[in-house]
Formats: structure tokens, C-alpha cells, sequence
């Protein structure tokens, strides 16, 4: 049986690398999402301005390889994902003394084609991107600020596809690219970041749900649910991780004498859950943990904030759209969070500590090919309204946290066994 299961699902390899526009062919949930993983170089060409001791300069011109992560749904109509860069490649040296560093940073995407994607065919998008991106500048003689900017750009572009890979090129523009920044802790100027972003890069698609699609068409599935549900085998304790962005919509603002600091934006961590799914219910129950550090620098002065967060959740399914199913929730989150402030590196004072319970709100979906998934891609997205800190600086400051995965993997594992057992017995 397992040499069988191989064996089919070899041919659906070899099926989706001759025929990509299978996914396309027909409108069935196991044909809805493709996930896919890849590599990118994103080009940005001198541009902007900057201005230091006075004086005006151009962004360096960068080039950022890029790890791409994103998914394809609605038949190849919609592409969601994410880039994560993996190095700058400019030059930082802008005069005797002074560097400066720039990054697109890691960004999500949406991209929508009015024709979907297809085999040996050119397809336009359009879209939009949300990113992190981030500028410092080191002066040799009073240190290194650091800030970080959460921007909206435009996306336009072209995807073309090729015996099961495709090659992606994108224009992505900033609008709006003025921002403030202290050349030294006196000083602020309006920088005009580049508004222009280019990139080429290939994709590749796979997909593990396809050879699902006869057994439920033919009625094996349905077979296997039904037994599973008799013996109660369909419940399962679920394990999960995932790469997890969290930002502030508030964040500590600070008096006069540190006016220089930039307010934190966010941080990435990872994320690690233990839960409990009902089948019939459609009832997911679990705790979630994460933990991140969010730095704040301005040449000698540095403010630091430390979150533990682990979470009781509970959230309901409430929609099956051909393997897209949304859920939204409750989050109750048990936080620890430290903040301190230093001055060339000599914390100043003691850090300040904060301890709360704090209700948020829990929303996202699954890429669900089956009833009887094992494993699943799910996207969390949280939001904590009104959560009150002590900064460390001058008294309580308010802190709404919105955090997001973009994929988590999810495993059943006593319904895995179960499965497992069950397709031996139902031919």
C-alpha cells in the first residue's frame, strides 16, 4: 500500500511539472492553493535623498537577495507571500566617517491576476505590499541610529510559467517616501527614501494535496470520515510553529531630552502552539507562545523592550470555501514585558517591568484540502487593543500589539495515526 501511495504520488509530481495549468483546469478545492518557495534579487537604484552635516546624498545603490515564501489561491487568481532578505549588497559609505544602511526589510504581498496563471503563458498583476523596512546611520564619532518604518507601496508586474516553475518580475513603488530621521541627536531632516523597488525571481510550486482528489471523488474520503467520526478518531491534539511578526499600532513616545529615539515599530520571532481541535465542532483550543526584543537606537542612547506572551485561544471555523476556511477567536494572553534605558551601553536606572492578562481578538484561515487533513498552512493574525506598560522613561504608556504569521504548520498527530490506520481497512 505504501509503495502504491509512491507511486501516485510520483505521477502527480511529474503530472504538475508537464501541466501547471492543472491547478487552472478545474475549480475543485484540491486545486484552489498551491504553495510555493523560491528566490529573488530585489534591485534599488541610487535615488532619494539624505542629508548629513548639511550636506545632500543619494541612497547608494542595493541590491538584497530575497528568500520568497507566498501561496496561490483562487486557481491562480490571487498570490499571497512574503520576502525575507538576506543580505544588502550596496555600498554604505557615504563621506569620510559616516555609513549608512538601507533595507527594503521583509514585506507581505498580495498580488492579483486578472488572468489566472497558466503553462507557457505571460500573466500581468497588480498589488500591494506591506513593509518593514529599515535605515541606520553610523557616524563614526557619536555611533549608529537605527529606525524602522512599517510603509504601503504599489506593486505591478508581470508572472510567467514553465513546466512547474515560474519567474516573477516586479515594480513596486512607495508613494508616500518622506520621513524624519536625526542625523545626530540634535538635528532632524526630512530623507526622501527611494521610491522605486525592482526584482526578478523564480518560484517553485508544489503541492501534496492533488493525489487527494480521486479518493474523495470516488468516495474513499468520505468513507474514512464517516468511520473516524463513528469511533470518535477525528478529534486530535495539534502541534504548531511559524514565523511571527508582531508590531505596534501605539508605541512609548518620548520627553524632549530623548526626542532623537525612533518610536519601535516591531519585532519577528518565532512561535510554538500546543492545542486541541474538535472535529464536529470545528472548535480549535490551544496556548501559544512567543517571545521578541524591540530595540530603540539613537547613537549613544538605546531603550530596550523585552514581551513574553503565552496565550489561552479558542476559535471556531465558520466557513469552508473549496479548502479556504476562515476562523476568528478569542485570545487571552498571560504578558511579561521589561523595558530599560542606556546610555553608552550603561543601563540608566532599573528596568521596568510590567505584568497583565490582556484580551485580544484572534482571526485567520486554513488551507484545507480535506476533511481528514493531517497537516495543515494556517495564517494567525492577533490584535491586543489597550495594553498599558511601564516603559522605563516617564510612566504607563499604551501598547496595541497586531501580530501576524503568514504560514504556520500545523500537525495532527493522533489523527495521523488514525488515518493512517483507517486507509488500510476501507480499499
Amino acid at each position: 500500500m505504501q509503495r502504491k501511495s509512491l507511486i501516485t504520488v510520483l505521477i502527480v509530481f511529474k503530472f504538475c511539472l508537464l501541466f501547471g495549468q492543472v491547478y487552472s483546469d478545474k475549480k475543485t478545492q484540491h486545486r484552489f492553493a498551491q504553495t510555493y518557495i523560491g528566490l529573488n534579487t530585489q534591485l534599488i537604484p541610487s535615488s532619494g535623498r539624505i542629508i548629513f552635516k548639511n550636506k545632500k546624498y543619494n541612497f547608494p545603490t542595493n541590491a538584497i537577495p530575497r528568500l520568497n515564501i507566498g501561496g496561490l489561491h483562487f486557481w491562480g487568481k490571487w498570490d499571497f507571500n512574503m520576502n525575507i532578505p538576506l543580505k544588502s549588497l550596496a555600498d554604505k559609505s557615504i563621506s569620510q566617517g559616516a555609513k549608512i544602511h538601507f533595507s527594503s526589510g521583509a514585506d507581505l504581498s498580495a498580488r492579483y491576476y486578472p488572468w489566472p496563471l497558466l503553462d507557457k503563458k505571460f500573466r500581468p498583476f497588480v498589488g500591494l505590499s506591506f513593509n518593514t523596512m529599515q535605515l541606520s546611520l553610523e557616524n563614526i564619532n557619536i555611533g549608529k541610529r537605527v529606525e524602522g518604518f512599517i510603509t504601503s507601496s504599489l506593486l505591478t508586474g508581470f508572472s510567467y510559467s514553465y513546466k512547474g516553475w515560474q519567474v516573477n518580475t516586479e515594480w513596486m513603488f512607495l508613494p508616500q517616501n518622506g520621513r524624519n530621521f536625526y542625523s545626530n541627536l540634535e538635528q532632524k531632516h526630512q530623507y526622501k527614501l527611494p521610491d522605486s523597488y525592482f526584482s526578478i525571481g523564480i518560484v517553485k510550486p508544489f503541492d501534496f494535496t492533488l493525489s487527494e482528489e480521486k479518493p474523495k471523488l470516488s468516495g474513499k474520503t468520505k468513507a474514512i470520515e464517516e468511520l473516524l467520526i463513528k469511533n470518535g478518531k477525528l478529534n486530535s491534539f495539534s502541534i504548531g510553529i511559524a514565523a511571527n511578526g508582531s508590531y505596534f499600532f501605539k508605541s512609548p513616545p518620548f520627553s524632549d531630552e530623548l526626542r532623537s529615539l525612533p518610536r519601535h515599530k516591531g519585532s519577528f520571532n518565532m512561535e510554538y502552539s500546543l492545542g486541541y481541535f474538535l472535529h464536529k465542532q470545528r472548535i480549535h483550543l490551544g496556548l501559544t507562545y512567543r517571545t521578541y526584543r524591540s530595540n530603540s537606537v539613537s547613537y549613544n542612547l538605546e531603550h530596550v523592550i523585552r514581551r513574553r506572551a503565552i496565550s489561552l485561544e479558542g476559535f471556531k471555523f465558520i466557513w469552508n470555501y473549496n479548502g479556504f476556511v476562515p476562523f476568528i477567536g478569542i485570545s487571552l494572553s498571560s504578558e511579561k514585558w521589561a523595558t530599560g534605558l542606556f546610555l553608552n551601553d550603561k543601563q540608566q536606572g532599573k528596568t521596568s517591568r510590567s505584568n497583565m492578562f490582556s484580551p485580544g481578538l484572534i482571526f485567520g484561515w486554513d488551507i484545507s484540502p480535506s476533511s481528514i487533513d493531517t497537516w495543515v498552512l494556517r495564517t494567525n493574525l492577533r490584535y491586543y487593543p489597550y495594553q498599558k506598560i511601564n516603559d522605563g522613561v516617564s510612566d504607563k504608556i499604551r501598547v496595541d500589539q497586531f501580530e501576524f504569521n503568514f504560514i504556520q504548520f500545523v500537525f495532527y498527530p493522533d489523527r495521523w495515526w488514525h488515518v493512517r490506520k483507517a486507509r488500510r481497512k476501507i480499499k
